[in-house]
């Protein structure tokens, strides 16, 4: 079996686990008949909303990418686009690497210098639904509402891990040089070689976090993650009224929060599993047992099923783009093959080089693709 059929199998088992703890009590001919009774134009707003979160979260990128090498929203959008599309289609969050891959334009936007931008955007991010999902949990608690002990401890789990980045992040950026020799020695001990390509990497990655001094581009970055994370709120509360659930807007961004926790377990391909159980526990605090069963089910479904939609709808659409064509991603996959089978040359070189290459083949010369200022 090839790794990557392994990692698919072992993600689908873990994904079915969680699915089958969020659906063993849901009475589905009910779960039915409450799809059938939905109000589905909803989703005209829904997708609305979906639309400016979407296009919020490519130019918030943009202003990390700045400082950097800017880059035109127009070429981010389609390669965001495939990006979350990765995300979410394939196995343990593997899609997280094709964002970076795709808008690396070396040697003025390297690859692991696009990691890093991303690893800034995790990092808020994840603040950000840790936060909002320790005070949905603890709200609860305070209000007298049980809350399951495995929701409570992933809440406060995923705070302490991003808690825990965020001094890490604070840490490398002010001692970049100490923080990069610190990983050379380290790795020093198992591989000299490896050392000086893990150094590499490091310092490459340390320099995606050139916004974060810049007031200029961070706190335009400030106020679209909280518009983003705002609008993914408003997307969940529209979408509840078409099953006659009366969340509040506070109700809804805490269980756009649970969820969030939820999806970043690494897991089997399209969330299936994590996104229901996390659903299912996030309204067992504001619904009724009897009602989370019947029009909680039905819109914790309808909600999976409209998100998969757009993600998997909006990539599918920007593969048509010439910045990311169909032909490209085979291609880059065929090179990813290969290179599995082939000796290892330092990892942040080999993916700059291909991305040389394919941003050339993009643009139709030998050069690199294209960049405009954002």
């Amino acid at each position: 079996m090839s790794p990557m059929l392994r990692r698919l199998f072992f993600s689908t088992l873990i994904g079915a686990a969680m699915l089958w703890l969020a659906a063993r009590q849901i009475d589905f001919s009910s779960l039915l008949s409450a799809l059938g009774r939905a109000h589905w134009w909803v989703l005209l707003p829904y997708f609305a909303a979906m639309a400016l979160q979407h296009a919020l979260r490519v130019w918030r990128w943009g202003h990390l990418l700045a400082p950097i090498h800017p880059v035109s929203f127009r070429r981010l959008l389609p390669i965001s686009s495939v990006g979350f599309f990765a995300i979410f289609a394939l196995p343990l969050r593997m899609g997280e690497f094709v964002r970076p891959y795709l808008v690396a334009d070396p040697p003025r936007l390297r690859f692991t210098q696009a990691l890093g931008t991303l690893a800034v955007e995790r990092v808020f991010d994840g603040l950000v639904v840790a936060l909002l999902a320790f005070a949905a949990v603890a709200s609860a608690r305070l209000s007298g509402v049980p809350v399951p002990a495995w929701l409570a401890a992933s809440g406060l789990l995923a705070l302490g891990l991003f808690c825990a980045a965020s001094v890490v992040l604070v840490i490398v950026l002010w001692q970049r040089e100490r923080a990069v020799a610190l990983c050379r020695r380290v790795i020093a001990v198992f591989s000299p070689r490896l050392a000086e390509r893990a150094a590499g990497i490091a310092a490459g990655i340390v320099d995606g976090f050139r916004a974060l001094p810049d007031t200029r581009r961070l706190l335009p970055f400030l106020a679209a993650t909280a518009g983003y994370w705002a609008l993914n709120g408003a997307a969940l509360w529209v979408l509840a009224r078409g099953f006659a659930l009366e969340l509040t807007a506070w109700q809804s961004m805490a269980l756009v929060s649970l969820i969030g926790v939820g999806i970043m377990i690494p897991a089997g391909p399209g969330f299936i599993g994590n996104f229901e159980l996390f659903a299912n526990g996030g309204l067992a605090l504001y619904l009724p047992a009897a009602l989370l069963k019947q029009r909680g089910a039905a819109f914790i479904v309808a909600s999976h099923v409209a998100n998969a939609a757009w993600y998997l709808g909006a990539g599918a659409v920007a593969m048509l783009s010439a910045h990311v064509g169909l032909r490209r991603l085979v291609g880059d996959s065929a090179r990813a093959e290969a290179a599995a089978h082939a000796p290892s040359p330092p990892v942040g070189d080999e993916l700059d080089a291909n991305a040389a290459t394919n941003d050339a083949a993009a643009s139709g010369h030998g050069g690199p693709a294209e960049s405009q200022g954002a």
